[in-house]
């Protein structure tokens, strides 16, 4: 016989509670572990568009609930009223009515309600529930497979997004590399990037757009080259006016020194990435329509110099376990600034914009000290993105104590 999950009749049932109350009504529920659930339902928490003050509520009703639960045919049901959860999270009830609400139609939890509304558990002796009603995370059991499945996914979208945008950053700088060396080809390869930029969609498309260009271009001179080297054959004592290097034309081999160019020194006690130099007397490469790029490297020098990548990684435990890597190098650290960024719910702009300002490990440096704060205390940093933005600009006028922060997060307290 199902299990019954009862929606009271004072609630406005709407399509996802049905779903969510047929879930939890299944029998066949898989033995899940508490704490690999809530792990799980935390990794997918962006994919589920639960934040903020809906993310704390997740997380307490979750720690409320007895490990004995999750597992053969018992339901993981928290009787906890909603008073005592408005206490626990310093709102409001009518937030924390909504923030539960909101977890039912995510299709995590459901409403087993009873005849007068309140929540109560009764159990036997040995902890087996009799009777209970409160919010049931049997869906959650449920669904345990999939959201696993869909949290992989978005990671792996995540990672191709990620890996798009290196290769659109790379190929633009090879095709004005090209343009410069290749004047007679320059208009055309503009005016294709140009097409490229106003018909493509998302990143995925545009860097396929990029590297199709990038290939026919290449194709093109180096046909052309084979050409002239053919009709060249059989002169006598004729001395060509230039010479092509193809690999330094062509940009796959680039030995001409570069004013952006930077050095990493990551020693065991390394702070953090700085910025070398550029060498003296070196003439950059002047490419056309080429905007200089913000000089960065001071700031994030100022803000990395007594950080270690070892300090950030002790201070951000919670962030590493949610986004599923460590930061292990500073690479690691940039890498992971995308899920980082998602999880905390920042616009691609703001991101990208904090990159620029300050350097893009120091970014993601402040990006993952965010979120540890958030992930820890939610209802300290009510918004995880204005916090960030407000520790780029902090760093930008040589404010930022990141260090203090670290120690802080390392010693379990929340100074900023």
């Amino acid at each position: 016989m199902p299990e019954i999950t009862p929606v009271a009749s004072f609630r406005r049932v709407t399509p996802a509670i049905v779903a969510s109350s047929r879930l939890a009504m299944t029998n066949d529920v898989p033995d899940t572990a508490k704490g690999d659930v809530a792990v799980l339902l935390k990794q997918a928490a962006p994919i589920l568009g639960i934040d903020g003050t809906t993310y704390h509520v997740m997380d307490i009703l979750l720690g409320l609930s007895r490990p004995e639960d999750w597992k053969g045919t018992g339901r993981p049901i928290v009787a906890v009223s909603n008073a005592k959860l408005a206490e626990y999270t310093m709102r409001s009830e009518r937030t924390v009515i909504r923030c539960i609400r909101r977890l039912v139609e995510a299709g995590i939890a459901a409403y087993r309600d009873s005849s007068t509304g309140r929540r109560f558990v009764y159990r036997d002796t040995e902890g087996g529930i009799i009777a209970g009603f409160g919010i049931d995370f049997t869906p959650a059991r449920v669904r345990y497979a999939e959201i696993k499945e869909k949290v992989a996914a978005y990671r792996a979208r995540l990672a191709a997004e990620s890996e798009a945008r290196r290769d659109v950053s790379r190929l633009a700088r090879a095709i004005e590399d090209l343009c410069d060396a290749f004047p007679e080809d320059a208009e055309i390869l503009r005016s294709r990037v140009q097409g490229a930029e106003l018909t493509t969609n998302g990143i995925l498309g545009k860097a396929d757009s990029y590297r199709s260009l990038y290939a026919d271009a290449l194709e093109r001179i180096q046909a052309r080259e084979g050409e002239s080297k053919m009709s060249a054959e059989g002169d006598i004592n004729v001395r060509a006016n230039t010479y092509i290097n193809s690999e330094s034309s062509f940009g796959c081999k680039d030995k001409r020194p570069r004013s952006n160019e930077r050095t990493y020194f990551l020693d065991g006690n390394a702070a953090a990435p700085m910025a070398a130099e550029a060498t003296s007397g070196a003439n950059p490469l002047g490419l056309q329509n080429r905007s200089p790029r913000p000089s960065n490297e001071n700031i994030q020098t100022q803000v990395l110099g007594s950080v270690s990548i070892g300090l950030v990684q002790s201070a951000c435990p919670e962030a590493q376990s949610m986004i599923g890597a460590r930061f292990d190098t500073w690479s690691a650290l940039d890498r992971s600034g995308e899920m980082l960024r998602r999880m905390i719910g920042l616009s691609e702009g703001g991101w990208m914009d904090g990159r620029r300002r300050v350097g893009a490990y120091a970014a993601a440096a402040i990006l993952a000290t965010v979120l540890e704060k958030s992930l820890r205390d939610p209802e300290q940093i009510s918004k995880p993105g204005g916090y960030f933005r407000a520790m780029v600009d902090r760093a930008a006028e040589g404010k930022l104590n990141l260090e203090r922060s670290l120690f802080g997060l390392v010693e379990g307290k929340y100074a900023v």
